[in-house]
């Protein structure tokens, strides 16, 4: 056989069995890449629902968004901001023109892809394959949505094929449980447009001072351009925003978005921002305050930080006002003291104003002052429960007793002895000795323990001084103004509160997460509480109160109250009431124990000077109007007149009695609640 045909032979015979193998070789290599990659993307699908399946399922997503705080009778006054500014709102309240705008500016495939556009992933692969790396995103609508509400943040921006093929099965997933409406909402709700602004509700209220559903094409267009940069555009950047939206509606005209006739119109307006928005009436802050700390008490510091929450409020913003102003009018002159008021329903509990404020420093919250002779209601309400009458007498002169073993000496303002005088006398004339005389009979723990149930939550100890206002640590002005509300209420306690209501609101929806139910607790009978309030008027008539003014003639109706000043006329207070309403005004520097003497020339600065002042002016526009009420007469029948005056047991004796009195009490009560489970 010719070699040359055998080697032909051979040669012609190797050839196609080398190229079928190569094939062969290729077909399964590819095969093996297209199996790798259905169970990578099978991988990362599965791995995307299980990790956020809970979170797509969502209808919308839950987003930070402000909470706002209304008043009772509706006004808004106040922002509780949360991590991010955002109100979210439907997408019937996005507007006519800015979704559209959205759409043709950032997917105009939109409404044709599921989740991923494959056109735009090609393009983006394309470009990333000339440069042999990733630089192209190609992202949907979807995939931008699914990034900002699930990818964290530290691997947001990070340029890899697993994030990208993660964003896209996310994508996928979350298209197949939502409809396109309903994604466009979520977008428009989630997305940063600059200017602090998260959100079209937002974004168009911070540019253009307008909700997002009266924006014009123009303004619209503008937004929907921003979202490719959205730091570029704040103030002083209107002219590069002007040329940004004019791109937009270039892209919506030739996309058949708009006609021609609004493109002309929309491109010649000129864009004006408005200026950022203002802060709210700082007038209201100090109540804020106490909103916050309400809401976090219900429902959880999340909660707050969350945000999105509607919260009603008991303030009564006329008041509130009146109660700043009342206070300015007063303290006018720079080196003045400070002041704080705060008003309370006796029927409810309910705050309606509560101002002071020092800096960022909360006074009528916060400060915890001496109350002075402001605290002896809570001295003579503790006797009306022992059945002691208002008339009973006791003895006014100095006081000299040993206390757990350390002695205590007590007089009057200027050494004054009166001799014997009734406890209702004493009261009006704001006498020392007697309600220490008085606490020492009643017992020192009863005194604490009936502070305690008249709302006052700062610790007040057991010693003598106790009696006079001579507190540890002090008391709040919203303290005073509860302990007073209590007497005008007929001695029912109604804790103190500020929120009405808290609703969750989120795209038009809500839910109440808080609704205040008011309730009491009888701290003193109606009898009791009838006779500290006939006590207190005579603080008004004939007493403190009455040295520089007649409150009835000013008020137009009667009031019932008590002043108070402490040692070196640091601290005063005015705390009174109507039927409708208690106040509790208290005037003095925030930095301490710094005495008022000379204030406006005044040389002994006390509660019947520029507290009663401030309350007078306050009362005065808060009852304007009001129904003028009486107050119930007590009957003194029901109380044991007893005289204390003379022959009555020494200090000592009577601070023994008192112990051992408490202690008797207390261990009573331990016996009933172990007996009947508390």
């Amino acid at each position: 056989m010719n070699p040359r045909f055998e080697t032909g032979t051979e040669s012609k015979g190797r050839r196609p069995g080398g190229l079928l193998a190569l094939l062969r070789a290729a077909f399964n290599a590819a095969l093996l890449a297209v199996a790798a990659a259905l169970v990578l993307l099978l991988g990362a699908y599965v791995y995307a629902l299980e990790r956020y399946g809970e979170g797509i399922s969502r209808r919308y997503p839950a987003l930070p968004e402000d909470s706002y705080v209304y008043s009772a009778d509706g006004e808004r006054v106040g922002v509780i901001p949360a991590s991010q500014r955002r109100r979210t709102v439907p997408f019937e309240e996005l507007g006519p023109y800015l979704p559209r705008a959205v759409v043709a500016v950032e997917d105009r495939r939109f409404y044709e892809h599921a989740g991923v556009d494959p056109e735009g992933v090609l393009r983006a692969a394309w470009t990333d394959l000339r440069a042999w790396e990733v630089q192209e995103g190609g992202s949907t609508i979807t995939e931008q949505l699914v990034k900002n509400l699930y990818i964290p943040e530290e691997e947001r921006f990070e340029v890899s094929f697993w994030r990208r093929l993660l964003q896209a099965c996310l994508a996928h997933a979350y298209e197949q449980r939502h409809t396109k409406r309903e994604i466009l909402t979520a977008y428009l709700n989630a997305v940063y447009f600059g200017r602090g602004a998260y959100g079209a509700e937002a974004a168009a209220r911070a540019y253009f001072g307008k909700s997002a559903r009266e924006l014009d094409l123009s303004e619209a267009a503008a937004l929907a351009g921003f979202l490719h940069a959205p730091s570029s555009y704040g103030r002083g950047g209107e002219e590069r925003a002007e040329d940004r939206r004019d791109a937009v509606l270039r892209l919506m005209r030739g996309q058949g978005v708009i006609s021609g006739a609004q493109y002309r119109r929309a491109v010649s307006r000129e864009l004006r921002f408005s200026p950022p928005e203002g802060r709210e009436d700082p007038v209201y802050e100090p109540f804020l305050e106490r909103v916050r700390r309400e809401v976090e008490e219900h429902l959880g510091e999340e909660a707050l930080r969350r945000g999105g929450l509607r919260i009603r409020t008991t303030l009564d913003p006329r008041l509130q006002r009146v109660a700043a102003a009342s206070a300015a009018d007063t303290l006018y002159a720079p080196g003045d003291p400070s002041a704080a008021v705060v008003s309370v329903e006796p029927q409810s509990g309910a705050i309606k104003a509560l101002w002071g404020r020092e800096g960022d420093f909360n006074l009528a919250l916060d400060a915890r002052r001496q109350p002075g002779s402001a605290f002896k209601p809570v001295v003579l309400a503790t006797a009306l429960k022992e059945g002691i009458s208002p008339y009973s007498t006791y003895l006014s002169g100095g006081l000299s007793l040993e206390f757990r073993g350390e002695e205590y000496v007590v007089n009057n303002y200027g050494y004054e002895e009166r001799g014997e005088i009734s406890l209702a006398d004493a009261m009006a004339v704001s006498d020392n000795t007697v309600f220490v005389r008085l606490a020492m009979d009643v017992g020192l723990e009863e005194v604490a323990r009936t502070a305690r149930e008249l709302g006052i939550r700062s610790p007040v100890e057991p010693y003598p001084s106790t009696a006079i206002g001579g507190l540890g640590v002090g008391v709040s002005p919203l303290e005073m103004a509860s302990a007073y509300a209590t007497f005008a209420g007929g001695g029912v306690y109604r804790e103190p509160y500020a929120v009405e209501e808290i609703r969750r609101e989120a795209y038009g929806g809500g839910e109440t997460l808080y609704d205040h139910r008011v309730s009491g607790r009888r701290v003193l009978g109606g009898n009791q509480a009838a006779a500290v309030t006939d006590v207190l008027r005579g603080v008004v008539e004939r007493g403190t109160a009455s040295r520089y003014r007649d409150l009835d003639a000013e008020l137009g109706r009667p009031s019932a109250g008590k002043t108070g000043t402490s040692d070196g006329f640091a601290d005063a207070w005015y705390a009174g009431y109507t039927p409708q309403l208690a106040t509790a005004v208290w005037v003095g520097y925030p930095e301490g124990r710094r005495s008022m003497a000379g204030v406006h020339g005044i040389e002994e600065v006390g509660g019947e000077t520029l507290p009663l002042d401030i309350w007078a002016a306050y009362m005065r526009e808060a009852t304007r109007g009001e129904p003028v009420w009486g107050f119930r007469e007590p009957d003194y029948g029901k109380f044991r007149v007893v005289d204390r005056a003379y022959g009555g047991p020494s200090g000592e004796a009577v601070a023994l009695a008192s112990s051992l009195q408490s202690r008797i009490r207390a261990m009573v009560d331990e016996a009933l609640r172990e007996a009947f489970g508390g």
